[in-house]
C-alpha cells in the first residue's frame, strides 16, 4: 500500500510540476507575443539554417526583413518578397522576373507575419532548458502541435529573457530536418520609407523583368 501511495504521489508532484511549467511557458509567450505586437514596425536581420543529417544536407543563409502590420519586405537567398497587404511579389534578379501571387506567401516559414507569431495557437508548450548564449539568458520552450497530422514533429523558441523578444525559432519536422531562424539584429519603430512595401513594377520593366501575373 506505501508503494502505491508513494507511486501515486510522485506521478501527481511531476503532473503538477508539468502544468505549472506549461503555465510558465503560455505566460511567457504571452509576454513575447504583447510586446512584438506593440512595435509600428520591426527591422529584422536573421541565419538561417536547414540541417538533415539522414541525407547529409546542411544549408546555410542569411537574410534581412522589415515588417509593418502584415506588410513586409523580406530579402532573402538573393530573391525579394514584398507584401503589400494585398499581393506577394516574388522578385527573382538571377531570372530578371517577378512573380505576383494574390495573397500572402503559403510558405509560412518564410512569411515574417506567420513566422513571428505562429506559436499563439494549435500548440501545447513545454518549459525547457535556459542558457547563457553570447551573454544573453535564453529560454527555450518545446512547442508540440496539436493536430497529429502536422508536418513538423515540434518547434523550439529561445526568447531573450531580458528583452523579451525571439532569438531563434527552430522546427524540426518529421522527415528529420531541423530549419533554424536566429535573428542576429533587430530594431523597432523605425522611420521607414513610404514606398518600402510598395512594388515598383515600372522599374521591373524598365530592366526587362518579365512580370508573371
Amino acid at each position: 500500500m506505501k508503494t502505491l501511495l508513494s507511486l501515486l504521489f510522485i506521478v501527481t508532484i511531476c503532473t503538477s510540476n508539468y502544468a505549472q511549467n506549461a503555465t510558465k511557458a503560455g505566460e511567457l509567450l504571452t509576454e513575447v507575443s504583447e510586446k512584438m505586437d506593440g512595435f509600428d514596425n520591426m527591422y529584422i536581420k536573421f541565419k538561417y539554417e536547414l540541417i538533415n543529417t539522414e541525407v547529409d544536407i546542411q544549408q546555410e543563409s542569411s537574410g534581412f526583413v522589415y515588417t509593418s502590420s502584415d506588410k513586409y519586405h523580406l530579402n532573402f537567398m538573393d530573391n525579394l518578397f514584398i507584401y503589400d497587404g494585398v499581393n506577394t511579389y516574388v522578385i527573382v534578379p538571377e531570372d530578371e522576373e517577378v512573380n505576383v501571387i494574390d495573397g500572402t506567401s503559403d510558405e509560412e516559414m518564410l512569411n515574417p507575419s506567420k513566422l513571428l507569431f505562429f506559436y499563439k495557437e494549435g500548440f501545447t508548450y513545454q518549459w525547457k532548458e535556459q542558457k547563457n548564449v553570447k551573454g544573453k539568458q535564453i529560454q527555450y520552450i518545446k512547442l508540440i502541435p496539436i493536430d497529429s497530422a502536422a508536418e513538423a514533429a515540434h518547434f523550439t523558441l529561445g526568447i531573450d529573457t531580458k528583452t523579451k523578444l525571439i532569438y531563434t525559432i527552430s522546427e524540426t519536422g518529421n522527415n528529420s530536418t531541423i530549419t533554424t531562424f536566429t535573428i542576429q539584429e533587430f530594431q523597432a519603430n523605425q522611420k521607414l520609407s513610404p514606398t518600402l512595401f510598395v512594388f515598383d513594377e515600372a522599374k521591373y520593366i524598365e530592366q526587362n523583368f518579365i512580370i508573371n501575373k
